[in-house]
């Protein structure tokens, strides 16, 4: 695990178990999300058999989409192929549309929304539970 940013201005990147969880907190700059994933990626945590968390409750401040469309580079998830890959995201009010979006862009992963960690991770887990 290990965060990039400043004080509460930060993008956390943890695995565990399968489980690659992304921790938005404050105004997270994209250049900061960049070395992140840049770093994750080097470290070989981004693998297509990851169970993907994208918690943005506490995220605030415009989100870049163009940075967004160009961190596919690092996703396994980013390719046209379907596969079982699961993102699930933890939203605040008034982003309906995210993960719509987002899975324009990564089209090689099934996305949902929740509004809670345990539904979130509820369903990441029939992943694992049905293989």
């Amino acid at each position: 695990m290990f965060s990039v940013g400043y004080g509460v201005d930060h993008i956390t990147i943890a695995l565990s178990e399968g489980f690659l969880c992304f921790h938005l907190s404050g105004e997270v700059s994209s250049a900061d999300i960049e070395t992140a994933l840049s770093l994750a990626s080097e470290n070989g945590m981004l693998r297509s058999d990851n169970l993907v968390l994208v918690d943005i409750r506490k995220f605030q401040g415009s989100i870049d989409w163009g940075m967004v469309r160009d961190m596919r580079r690092y996703a396994p998830w980013a390719s046209g192929v379907i596969t079982d890959i699961r993102c699930a995201y933890l939203l605040p009010e008034g982003f309906g549309s995210f993960v719509t979006i987002l899975a324009s862009f990564y089209p090689g992963a099934r996305h949902r929304a929740f509004r809670d960690q345990s539904s979130a991770l509820r369903w990441l887990a029939e992943t694992r539970h049905a293989a």
